[in-house]
């Protein structure tokens, strides 16, 4: 691991740590990355083998927190008002009879989750030829203001909204009032089919990037001494706008704002599927950013408020225990069908023809594939993970019908192989999403087959034949 990628101030409970990571278990509930700032400084920095604090990953939901900062820079520009009504701001995208609860709906309920919608509306955006028709033309069941229902079209409609007002794309406006200032770069933004930026996903930071925007609202706007955003508007974002009392889990029902979450105990939050967290604890003076892989975040943020509380704690504990995701390995190296080549049939994945290779100077297995168009290797080591990039459509990270699948994202990965029972195992760890996956290549007939699974209750089959 590189020393960057594990730094803990010397006053930081050790213990405190090891105990926040025990609570995780390899395989199922993993913590990726996590960084802490105190005091406006940083106190840890860990990302255990083979990830890194600055891996650049989708991390879901909590893009919305990157979103609506568009609109709050707009706002304090005097471009926007939350009090605008959506037909006076998109007067093209109306019917001809605008319904009584539409004429309603105001941005402040868009910001909020507060449409009238009684459920999400992004499956009818994601490959909509105009994503904002496809929100205004799903009827509003409430009168806006008065229903809470988490909406990802919500924040997609703010992204067109943004585009529409600041005449820029909102990865580009967000690069030239954010992004910049806060030196964040080499930032993806996964679209529409229409183009527009995604919004309520779809964006990839590292946890670097995720505390700095954590700073940014702790400290009401301003980063470094400069004042970017108005105290107005951080206070308003992250203050309790919508009632979402009856979402069950504590930190799940303690009210929404601008697309924040307000904590059941301290401060507000961003999140985002999977575990991906900015958690801000304004009477901590502390920030938390998280990259994970884990299914239930109310466990994570009760861990988080427990490291917080006992992060500096005097203790004598010298070696901070980190989670070890292991790679795997076997004594055979081949698997007998290597150096074939093998034209493939239809399939998710776009691979048009495949091949293998061993490298003996590296100890690894390179499959090389082809779409069609780019041929590139995926590489794994025995024993130890070696990293690679393959296009492919519909592999991680896409969340059924709110992302649109019909561009194939460049997939970073970590992987390892075995070669045993005249198979080829493949293990790969995306360094582009919180995800893991496992191909499992074999020859029959002369036929290649593989076997994809990506660790959920899906895995699948899928014939491809040479």
């Amino acid at each position: 691991m590189k020393q960057s990628d594990c730094y803990v101030n010397p006053l930081v409970s050790k213990k405190a740590l090891n105990e926040f990571f025990a609570k995780f278990k390899v395989g199922s509930e993993e913590i990726h990355a996590i960084e802490i700032y105190h005091h406006g400084a940083m106190v840890v920095r860990i990302a255990p083998a083979p990830y890194s604090c600055s891996d650049k990953r989708e991390v879901y939901s909590l893009s919305k927190n990157f979103c609506p900062t568009a609109l709050g820079f707009l706002c304090d520009m005097g471009k926007l008002s939350v009090e605008d009504r959506i037909a006076d701001l998109l007067p093209d995208k109306m019917p001809a009879e605008i319904p009584e609860k539409l004429s309603h709906l105001r941005l402040k309920h868009v910001l909020s989750m507060n449409t009238g919608h009684p459920s999400c509306v992004m499956s009818s955006m994601f490959n909509a030829e105009d994503a904002a028709l496809g929100f205004l033309s799903k009827e509003l069941i409430y009168e806006p203001g008065t229903h809470s229902a988490y909406n990802t079209g919500a924040p997609c409609l703010l992204s067109y909204i943004a585009e529409r007002v600041s005449g820029m794309k909102l990865i580009d406006f967000l690069t030239w009032k954010l992004f910049m200032p806060l030196e964040i770069e080499n930032i993806r933004w996964n679209r529409t089919a229409d183009g527009t930026n995604e919004g309520g996903c779809g964006i990839h930071v590292s946890v670097d990037d995720i505390s700095k925007l954590g700073l940014l609202y702790l400290n009401k706007g301003v980063y470094k001494g400069r004042r970017l955003l108005s105290e107005e508007w951080c206070t308003l974002a992250t203050s309790p706008i919508s009632d979402n009392s009856c979402n069950g889990t504590p930190d799940w029902c303690a009210g929404y704002g601008f697309q924040f979450w307000c904590n059941a105990r301290e401060g507000f939050r961003g999140d985002g599927a999977f575990g991906q967290l900015c958690f801000v604890l304004p009477e901590h003076d502390m920030i938390f950013a998280v990259q994970t892989e884990l299914g239930n975040m109310q466990n994570e943020c009760d861990a988080i408020y427990e490291l917080a509380d006992h992060l500096f704690d005097a203790d004598d504990v010298h070696t901070v225990m980190l989670p070890e995701y292991a790679p795997v390995c076997s004594a055979q190296k081949t698997a007998g069908f290597e150096n074939t080549f093998f034209r493939l049939e239809k399939n998710p994945c776009g691979w048009t023809g495949m091949y293998f290779v061993y490298h003996e100077d590296e100890d690894a297995m390179y499959a090389y594939a082809s779409n069609g168009v780019d041929q590139y290797p995926i590489i794994a080591g025995r024993g130890y993970f070696a990293e690679s990039t393959i296009i492919a459509p519909n592999l991680k990270p896409k969340i059924g019908g709110l992302m649109n699948t019909a561009e194939a994202e460049r997939c970073r990965l970590s992987s390892s192989y075995m070669a045993e029972d005249g198979k080829l195992t493949f293990v790969a760890r995306f360094r582009n999403c919180p995800h893991k996956i496992k191909f499992v290549f074999s020859v029959t007939d002369g036929k290649l087959s593989v076997f994809i699974d990506t660790f959920e209750r899906d895995p699948r089959n899928l014939a491809l034949s040479g």
